[in-house]
């Protein structure tokens, strides 16, 4: 059985695991925490068989703009539409919010990541160097709800 739902801090374990097999990162425990308290309904957990096996976390970031901060899905639960399923509700959330803008930032060398914001709607409008923990530089990214 498959669900979406808000993120709960008993998650923490899992969604780090997510992070470390999708993302290649690490996290304190305290972050994931903090995104939370910042926005409940911008932290959205999927779960197969009540496992966690996605996630996105984003926070207001301005003036009718949401920023996607992570969205990960476990390599072999990818192709299921998981990643567009946490999309999906993040707009809800956001348009409940009076939120119209999402961006977002993407490795320069994960092209997959790129065609499937691309496929979603999302487009390039800037370029930031030495973004990443590894030093690797970002796309930006933007889609405006409803376009």
């Amino acid at each position: 059985m498959l669900q979406t739902r808000p993120f709960f801090p008993t998650d923490i374990q899992a969604v780090m695991a997510v992070v470390k097999e999708s993302l290649n990162e690490v996290y304190p425990p305290s972050l994931y925490l903090t995104i939370n308290n910042l926005w409940r309904d911008g932290f959205i957990v999927i779960l197969e068989d009540g496992k966690v096996v996605g996630f996105v976390a984003a926070v207001e970031a301005g003036n009718k703009v949401a920023r996607v901060l992570m969205l990960g899905v476990l390599p072999e639960h990818r192709g299921k539409a998981y990643g567009k399923m946490l999309l999906g509700e993040l707009y809800k959330s956001c348009l409940s919010k009076g939120l119209d803008t999402v961006v977002l930032e993407v490795r320069k060398s994960n092209r997959d990541a790129l065609a499937f914001y691309e496929r979603l709607g999302f487009s390039l409008y800037g370029e930031i160097d030495n973004f990443y923990s590894n030093g690797e530089g970002a796309f930006r990214m933007m889609k405006v709800l409803g376009s």
